[in-house]
């Protein structure tokens, strides 16, 4: 599942949802239905990362990729996965894809990120110009016990998930079904991936 191309017409409104997605867990697909439940957009666009702005290694792209098409397949075609930073030079930051997909679409973008990253927003590349890009629209995402500054943008918390813990839990022989889709899971075990 990719995102189209847009037709030229009205700008299409489109949730941007990036992160490693490594793998996609139960909370991203909570968010990903909150963000096109709410309204306000016409599709959701997950993005995975091709590699990690601070230098994490990460699972192979197109594995995510199709983990996380895997995860949200179920929600419709309004839900999709954009692979454009495989086209991309890594690290690509926020910025730097949110102005490629603007280059290629007639969009209008909102930025859903988590809580943690809302934080620390002074420390990513250029954010005062990605703010002005997507024209103020963010979408915070906390988790857990998390405390989040609900003055600004909309907040939608989510239960403590982590991509990390369902990795530490896979290499360590604990279950983790209940953490990630079915057919996450399935791709998961198929391929061996987080094992020692």
């Amino acid at each position: 599942m990719t995102a189209p191309r847009g037709d030229g017409g009205a700008k299409k409104r489109v949730a941007f949802y990036g992160g490693s997605f490594d793998p996609p867990h139960m909370a991203h697909v909570l968010v990903a239905t909150w963000a096109l439940c709410r309204g306000g957009v016409d599709e959701v666009w997950l993005v995975p990362a091709l590699g990690h702005a601070f230098g994490k290694e990460l699972s192979p792209f197109f594995t995510r990729c199709r983990m996380v098409a895997a995860a949200v397949r179920h929600l419709g075609p309004r839900v999709v996965v954009e692979p454009i930073e495989g086209r991309l030079p890594a690290p690509s930051y926020t910025i730097d894809t949110v102005e490629a997909l603007l280059r290629e679409h007639e969009l209008e973008l909102t930025l859903v990120m988590g809580a943690d990253a809302w934080a620390e927003r002074d420390k990513w590349k250029r954010w005062s110009d990605l703010e002005a890009l997507v024209e103020g629209r963010v979408l915070v995402v906390g988790r857990g016990e998390q405390v989040v500054d609900r003055g600004a943008h909309e907040v939608f918390t989510l239960p403590d998930l982590s991509s990390t813990e369902v990795r530490r839990r896979v290499a360590a022989g604990e279950p983790y079904w209940w953490m990630v889709p079915e057919p996450v899971a399935e791709i998961i075990e198929a391929e061996g991936l987080y094992r020692p």
